[in-house]
């Protein structure tokens, strides 16, 4: 018997959807409109549009997120991870597509997500030869492992009054009932052909 039936209208439950609302990247909280696989959305700083395209670290972010993604998604719906299709279609909303992201940057190498990694990193040569790692999962777990931040183009240490402030920020954001995922990259050695262990 059930007496109690609690559900989401927003389509995670009736529709398994889910949608990217908020982005938070170069200490500043970025809006996402648009509600499930519609890839259509303005992303709002302060409530004014911006384009993704011309920010460094939302392009970044955007990039990332869809790289280190097994979902395929075709401009309607999406085959696998919500979570990942959320991310893919909020780099459509972008005008990034995962298709043309992949031919630039192509998977040379996979370290799935498990429960004990809390964390799923993908290896892509980009198109100037460089090797980058991008990885997305808790993040808590995610800052763990990161020592450097991104602010403007510059890549600086990461303090620890930063890092207790993204913790603080992932906090309020899981407490407005949104599921949070950090997202990290790494430049690594240009040997492509080298087998990169989990670390």
């Amino acid at each position: 018997a059930t007496t109690v039936i609690c559900s989401d209208k927003t389509g995670t439950l009736t529709k398994g959807e889910m949608t990217v609302r908020k982005i938070y990247t170069n200490d500043k909280m970025i809006d996402v409109t648009g509600v499930g696989y519609e890839p259509k959305g303005d992303f709002l700083l302060n409530g004014t549009r911006i384009d993704p395209k011309e920010n460094t670290q939302l392009a970044l972010l955007l990039r990332a997120g869809t790289l280190c993604s097994n979902a395929h998604y075709d401009g309607k719906s999406v085959i696998g991870d919500t979570t990942e299709g959320a991310l893919i279609v909020a780099a459509a909303k972008a005008g990034m597509t995962k298709e043309n992201l992949e031919s630039m940057y192509p998977r040379v190498q996979e370290v799935p997500f498990t429960s004990e990694r809390k964390r799923m990193t993908t290896v892509h040569k980009s198109p100037e030869g460089k090797v980058f790692a991008y990885v997305k999962g808790a993040p808590e777990t995610i800052l763990e492992r990161c020592d450097h931040v991104l602010k403007g183009d510059k890549t600086t240490k990461l303090t620890e009054k930063e890092r207790k402030h993204i913790l603080g920020t992932n906090e309020e954001m899981a407490s407005e009932a949104l599921r949070v995922l950090g997202v990290a990259y790494k430049e690594l050695p240009s040997i492509v052909s080298e087998k990169f262990d989990e670390e």
